[in-house]
């Protein structure tokens, strides 16, 4: 968080990997992801998780009786396409770590968590849509508490070179996602827990509130944008009209720097938001992150919820030039008042759109 507060990036060259000339973000101790018997991303689910818990202090009886909710888009995939060191090689069929349902599996069984166990794998949403799916299943009263858990680990040669070829990637090192001439977005990896619990024993320790969830898709094309991000509209539209007495101070936009997505986004806001008087204003985090795919939803709530605990919302990249127009996108950290609504949005390949809502 101290560089998030200090709004600098925290991206290298990707040399290590096999693109010496890109860059991206990295989990530097690699020993969070080895274990024996699970696979990368799962291994760095229950690092986390275990993380969370003893921070906040649960006991067995509270993780006996929580569910879990797990985002990834890639999976372990990272850990059988390419050799993955610590763990001995084996083929894609011979053992767990093909399936992305290891993830939610691997932290049920070494938290000892016994109710309800699910994996969302939908793209660069996933991570929004696993907490706010666990959002809804507390509210229906099928748990008091859940663990929320998202990663992603993008960085092996396999996966990075697939980007590569499909034009996904920055071809001019340009970090600035609204910039007309952004090319593509810089890989990341990432691993975040969240704790959800509907009656916290400490309420003053609490982060902040996830106060909705909604989603909609474009049902365009299986990887492009809908150029007029008509589904994000939908999507935010339906965020706004659940607080109509409340201000929407700020929104974390998806912001991933391709040029398609980039335009479907900004004409959303604009349709949202451009007659309104006070716009909310734009936190965008990848620049100083990466974009950690599945996993990125999740790790942007945190820094949302880190923030907002001390009632300020992050700033921005300080080398930021081409914001949405007519939007503040602040490049220090902003205050937040009381009874403030802040969004949050992620927009996957195939058009799947997901928005959470935080207040303080």
């Amino acid at each position: 968080m101290s560089r998030v507060k200090a709004a600098e990036s925290g991206l290298a060259m990707l040399g290590d990997f096999g693109l010496p000339k890109k860059r991206g973000g990295w989990i530097a101790d690699r020993k969070r992801m080895l274990h024996q018997r699970y696979g990368p991303a799962s291994a760095l689910a229950v690092d986390v998780a275990k993380r969370a818990v003893n921070a906040r202090g649960w006991s067995r009886e509270d993780l006996a009786e929580a569910a879990v909710f797990a985002g990834s888009s890639r999976g372990n995939a990272a850990g059988w396409l390419d050799a993955w060191p610590g763990r001995k090689r084996r083929k894609i069929y011979a053992a767990s770590n093909n399936l992305h349902s290891e993830i939610a599996a691997a932290v049920s069984i070494e938290l000892g968590i016994r109710g309800a166990t699910h994996l969302l794998s939908n793209g660069c949403a996933s991570g929004l849509d696993a907490l706010g799916m666990a959002m809804l299943h507390l509210r229906c009263g099928l748990a008091k508490r859940a663990v929320v858990v998202s990663v992603d680990l993008p960085l092996s040669p396999a996966l990075l070179g697939s980007f590569a070829e499909s034009g996904l990637l920055s071809a001019n090192d340009l970090n600035d996602p609204y910039s007309p001439k952004t090319s593509g977005f810089f890989p990341a990896e990432a691993g975040v827990a969240l704790l959800l619990e509907t009656s916290p024993k400490r309420p003053a320790e609490a982060w902040c509130e996830l106060a909705g969830y909604w989603t909609t898709s474009d049902a365009y094309d299986p990887i492009g944008a809908e150029p007029k991000g008509e589904g994000i509209t939908r999507c935010l539209t339906s965020a706004v009209k659940a607080f109509p007495k409340r201000r929407i101070a700020a929104i974390c936009p998806h912001g991933n720097g391709t040029p398609a997505q980039a335009a479907a986004e900004t004409t959303a806001l604009k349709a949202v938001f451009g007659g309104e008087p006070e716009k909310p204003s734009l936190h965008l985090l990848k620049p100083l992150s990466g974009h950690s795919l599945g996993a990125s939803g999740a790790l942007e709530t945190a820094i949302l919820a880190h923030s907002m605990r001390e009632g300020l919302l992050p700033p921005n990249f300080l080398n930021l030039t081409e914001p949405a127009k007519g939007f503040m996108v602040p490049a220090l950290a902003q205050k937040l008042r009381q009874d403030d609504v802040v969004l949050n949005l992620s927009v996957a390949m195939g058009g799947h759109n997901a928005v959470i809502a935080l207040t303080r």
